[in-house]
């Protein structure tokens, strides 16, 4: 199935504020990440406050709306971006149009990394699934860490590895097995990365999940109609779903 490349200007979000402060989701501009109330998440969590001043000055705080571009593979913008809130998937694109998901990421999640190991541009498109906030660190504000906090340059490093790893892991886990297996191991992994406080996570489109696990995808849609008439899978309101995770785990390990 083509993909389309959808880019959405964001006027006046965009628009850099001089006086307010990064502390809600709807003020979008130069970033204070000092002032950040979950700095925790992000890349640089660990840095201390009086670097903020200096060093990560050229950062700034993005909304992107549901399906819009982040960046397209291939491209160098020498930014690196830090999930504040919302879902990012990572889609690589074939010669003929097709494509598939590669990853998704949420919040506290890195995306771009690769250009840290010396890609000439990044490896996927980056797309919105809902409406996302994410900070837009320059490269080189990364490299200065190299000098300045070397330790923590060093778990930038360290979450590079863990997200290749888990591209690993996802494609191990969404490829193999019957459909009803993948759709399961899909639904587990939403509920393991993406579960809100009340265990309620949001469900992708049928032609999103279809492209993650490389089923048709009305395969999709008869596979969670027959999850949820087995109380496998429950809606709870909008697009948000819970679901039955030991239950899950036991058909996916079925032989």
């Amino acid at each position: 199935m083509p993909i389309s490349f959808i880019w959405v200007t964001l006027t006046p979000m965009n628009k850099e504020l001089e006086t307010t402060v990064c502390t809600s989701v709807e003020w979008v501009g130069r970033a204070h990440c000092d002032k950040c109330h979950i700095r925790r998440l992000m890349l640089f969590s660990e840095l201390p406050d009086s670097a903020f001043e200096r060093l990560l000055q050229p950062i700034d705080h993005f909304l992107y709306a549901p399906g819009s571009t982040i960046y397209e593979a291939g491209t160098r913008k020498n930014f690196v971006y830090s999930i504040r809130r919302g879902m990012v998937k990572l889609v690589h694109v074939a010669q003929d149009g097709s494509y598939r998901i590669v990853r998704l990421l949420g919040p506290g999640s890195a995306i771009g990394l690769e250009l840290l190991d010396g890609a000439d541009g990044y490896h996927h498109a980056a797309i919105a699934v809902n409406q996302v906030d994410l900070c837009k660190i320059p490269v080189p504000t990364i490299r200065q860490l190299e000098s300045k906090h070397p330790i923590l340059y060093e778990k930038v490093g360290e979450q590079l590895q863990e997200q290749l790893d888990l591209a690993d892991q996802w494609i191990i886990a969404l490829g193999a097995g019957t459909a009803k297996q993948r759709v399961a191991q899909l639904l587990l992994v939403l509920d393991k990365f993406f579960a809100d406080k009340n265990d309620a996570f949001m469900m992708p489109s049928g032609e999103d999940m279809a492209a993650m696990i490389g089923i048709a995808v009305e395969t999709v849609s008869r596979t969670i109609a027959e999850f949820k008439r087995r109380k496998l899978l429950y809606k709870t309101e909008g697009k948000l779903y819970t679901c039955n995770v030991p239950a899950l785990q036991e058909l996916s390990l079925q032989h």
